[in-house]
């Protein structure tokens, strides 16, 4: 995995790629935000289908308007734009519906799906603005800095998110799940 700084370089070259004619730069965005869309997707929709519909509905979006960008962090804006269409996916649907994930392909290891269950019970056991800045901060390895920008609320706010969604997480684990 390259490291943040080299993904922000490559997303941002990217874009203006897009914005110049070149959508077949949609591939390397694919590639190295893809994970970190589907993260921020997941955190405000809570369900894997609408997340991933999400994802591919943000890639098509920063296809729309790569011309928009004006530089700064790049994985923030994509990740704003991710954000920014999995709410409008809540709007459009009367409220969220909490159904079952789709079952794992027949060759997953037991455990692995166990461990992920596990996983997304215990996010889905956080508050909203909790998960996000959780789902964020250790996916999507942003600073509280850039995740007051996303959410609109003060570094302080994300910070404070953050560790009670941790100490959330730790009482959750520590209750024998």
């Amino acid at each position: 995995m390259l490291p943040s700084v080299a993904v922000n370089l490559l997303c941002e070259k990217a874009i203006k790629a897009i914005a110049a004619g070149k959508p077949e730069e949609i591939g390397v965005l694919y590639d190295h935000t893809y994970r970190l869309i589907y993260s921020v997707a997941y955190g405000v929709l809570r369900n894997h289908a609408d997340a991933e519909d999400a994802a591919q509905e943000t890639l098509c979006k920063i296809l729309e308007c790569a011309s928009s960008y004006q530089g700064g962090s790049a994985k923030g804006w994509i990740l704003s734009i991710a954000r920014h269409t999995a709410l409008d996916m809540v709007k459009k649907q009367s409220r969220i519906h909490l159904t079952e994930e789709e079952l794992p392909a027949a060759d997953t290891p037991k455990g692995m799906v166990e461990d992920e269950v596990i996983c997304l019970d215990a996010l889905n056991s956080l508050g909203e603005t909790e998960r996000e800045v959780v789902i964020l901060r250790v996916y999507c390895k942003c600073r509280h800095k850039e995740i007051a920008s996303l959410l609109g609320i003060t570094a302080a706010g994300a910070e404070k998110h953050y560790q009670r969604g941790l100490e959330k997480l730790r009482r959750y684990y520590g209750e024998g799940r």
